[in-house]
């Protein structure tokens, strides 16, 4: 049973009982309920206390974005790719910048009603937009399914992915939301009960792992990382006017360890060529297949 007793009673600055109390009919509430008391109230919004510890946002994050249980995946690519990931080796993450017009971040500034990150800066630039310059993703996924192929390319690269730390995000992507998920509970409650916004810690990167229904065909399980302005542990390199992000394959990293454990490739013919690559490489016994065999 959760201790309030050493909380304040005062619901304006310390709303945790609030929370608690209003929401216990909820299933999802129960997990928590114990971070609760973590919560803090400034004159508008609804804050986890800064403390550096984000015990309650994250554990938010995992119930609303579930980690994937899952790290070894599948990323799907072309032969001309392949030649420059094999060159590295070395794995590229691109910016979501590259992708606003399928709704990255603004389907969950939508579905959440988080409609600041659609307001206009001093630059003129939507709020999402230069948040997205500084999220970069790498595109994953756990199905194992012969038309995936043929939408994305015609080899698929088997990763392990670790993320290090907790300093980079391997999430299952989310297609659709209830009217009682739990950040619009959340969100809907601070609200009404409080007069204040909800906002938990990293809801800029989150907004990321949110799309449309019409992609959900894709079943995507996405790497992310941010920079930050201070950011000086990620390899930034220019591909034409666009910054990727680059992850040496098989090396330790500060953010996440990457491994290749095999190519599968979509024909016979497609095998011979991917051969020729992979023996030119600095990876020559890797393990290369058709597909389904």
């Amino acid at each position: 049973m959760t201790n309030f007793e050493s909380i304040s009673n005062n619901p304006e600055l310390f709303p945790g009982k609030v929370f608690a109390d209003g929401l216990r009919s909820y299933q999802w509430s129960s997990s928590l309920e114990p971070l609760y008391p973590r919560l803090r109230a400034t004159e508008k919004t609804i804050i986890e206390v800064p403390d550096g510890k984000h015990l309650f946002s994250e554990a938010l994050w995992n119930l609303c974005f579930p980690i994937s249980v899952d790290n070894e995946l599948w990323h799907y690519t072309t032969l001309d790719k392949l030649t420059s990931i094999l060159q590295g080796p070395e794995i590229w993450l691109h910016s979501i910048a590259n992708r606003m017009d399928e709704g990255e971040l603004t389907e969950f500034a939508y579905e959440f009603n988080y409609l600041g990150f659609l307001s206009v800066d001093e630059s003129g630039a939507r709020v999402v937009d230069t948040l997205a310059r500084d999220l970069f993703y790498l595109s994953l996924s756990n199905k194992d399914e012969p038309d995936e192929l043929s939408n994305h390319g015609e080899v698929r690269l088997r990763l392990r992915v670790a993320p290090v730390n907790s300093r980079s995000e391997l999430r299952r992507m989310q297609y659709s939301v209830g009217s009682d998920h739990p950040l619009i509970t959340l969100r809907d409650f601070a609200k009404t009960r409080l007069n204040r916004d909800f906002v938990p810690y990293k809801i800029s990167r989150m907004g990321a792992f949110m799309l449309n229904p019409y992609f959900d065909w894709e079943s995507e399980v996405r790497l992310l990382l941010k920079r930050f302005n201070e950011t000086s542990d990620l390899t930034i390199r220019k591909s034409g006017t666009e910054d990727v992000v680059v992850i040496p394959i098989g090396k330790p990293n500060d953010r996440v360890r990457i491994d290749l454990l095999w190519i599968e490739v979509d024909t016979p013919a497609n095998l011979e060529k991917v051969k020729i690559i992979v023996a030119k490489s600095s990876l020559s016994s890797l393990k290369i297949s058709v597909f389904g065999d």
